[in-house]
Formats: structure tokens, sequence, C-alpha cells
């Protein structure tokens, strides 16, 4: 299926029989789960399992694409919701899938281009663009305020009041609950958020004043770490008109 998307456009919680892919052409899109947030601009795409409930917010106007997978083919796909690197032939492939539509004949060309684009998703390299939502109150408390504000660089020892719960009750649940320590949680929110602010057009010296970087080197340093790439050559890459 092909979807245009107005800026700020949202489908409701919802789930599919089918796994999904979906990915943007143009624009910049958000997944969310009860587990967390998975951030997908052009040249990723997001691969949701059948069964699991998601919500869709395209935070930019946006070009959508998704391919639906029927569930004989589960043990061929990724088992989990996750970000994937969208090589140029898995792309076209799921453009011509559109084309086609739902009713073609599975043992002509058709049927062997969909093969083929069901085994790229199984080769698609893993992005490391999700972030981890816990389930106690008192950390949602603190997540919820930090997704307002992810330039607040305060410790956890200043959060401890405001949330009803100690630094190092927040410590052990920040561990516990999304896999990461309080630091490495926060990173991960100021790299999705970058990735949306970078989308929006925003460049990466206003990225890294407002995500709360003391210099644009530092910002830059850290990205690079997570995307294997600096800010500059993501942008100049991933962010070209489709």
């Amino acid at each position: 299926m092909g979807t245009d998307y107005p800026s700020s456009e949202s489908v409701g919680k919802h789930s599919h029989l089918r796994g999904q892919l979906i990915f943007v052409l143009s624009g910049s899109m958000r997944v969310e789960t009860d587990g967390g947030i998975w951030i997908t601009t052009p040249g990723r795409a997001c691969w949701i399992p059948g069964g699991i409930e998601h919500k869709v917010i395209y935070t930019k106007a946006s070009r959508g694409r998704a391919a639906y997978i029927h569930a004989d083919y589960r043990a061929l796909l990724p088992s989990r919701t996750c970000v994937l690197q969208l090589s140029t032939l898995l792309r076209e492939l799921v453009v011509s899938a559109v084309d086609i539509g739902w009713d073609y004949d599975e043992t002509g060309p058709a049927g062997r281009l969909m093969q083929v684009l069901i085994d790229q998703i199984s080769g698609q390299v893993e992005l490391p663009v999700f972030l981890p939502e816990g389930k106690d109150q008192r950390l949602r408390r603190l997540t919820s305020l930090l997704y307002e504000n992810p330039g607040d660089t305060r410790p956890l020892e200043d959060w401890s009041h405001q949330v009803g719960a100690s630094a190092r009750t927040l410590s052990r649940l920040f561990l516990h609950e999304t896999g990461m320590t309080f630091s490495a949680w926060r990173q991960q929110l100021c790299l999705i958020n970058a990735l949306e602010m970078m989308a929006e057009g925003q460049s990466v010296t206003q990225v890294a004043l407002a995500l709360g970087y003391g210099s644009t080197s530092s910002f830059s340093s850290m990205f690079a770490r997570a995307m294997g790439e600096p800010p500059s050559a993501y942008l100049n890459r991933a962010l070209q008109p489709a």
C-alpha cells in the first residue's frame, strides 16, 4: 500500500495479522508500542511482526509505503519490532509491489518479485534507533518529563523528589525495565530526537544545542558512535528527496 500523510497525522493503536514493513520515501515517522519507540526517516524501514499493537505518528508530511507479509513466512522474518537499513533494492521492490496491488498471480512474475521482497527483508541490517519504555509509574513519570524536554541534563539525584523515588531506585529501575543505564537511555532519547529534528530541517548545531550538548563536536561524536556516520553525512545521504 502507498499513502501520503500530512504533518502530525496519527494512526491510532492497532495491529495486523500480517507482518508489516513500513517506511517513508520522504518525511519522518514514529512507531510506538507498549515496549518503546522507533524512529524511521528515509533510508530506513520499520518491521512490525503480526499481532503487535502499535501507533504510528507522521512527524512531518510523509509519503508512506507498506508491505504486508503473510504469517506463513514469519520464520523467515525478524521476530521483534525493529528499524532496518533500507536498501535501494528493497525500497524499489516495495514501490513495485504497491503498483502491482493485492491481487496477483503468485506463480507468475509478480509472485517471484514478492518472494525476492521477502528474502530482502531478512537480509537488512538492524539499526539502533529504538527507545525502550518501562512499566513502573515512577519511571514513566521521569521518562515523560524527559520526552517533553530531552535537553534537560540534570542527574538522577535532581529528579528523585519530583518523581517519588530515590536516585538509587531510579537507577535500578532503568536497568531492570529498559536494559539501559539512565545515561544510556537519555543518550538514546537524544539520538531519536536528533533524527526527527534533522528531518524537519534543523541544522546540526541547532540540534546539538537543543539537546543539551555543550558543543557541536560532542553531539557529532555521539551520533557517529551510534549511527556509524557523522550527522553531516547522514543528512547528505538519508534525507535526499526520494
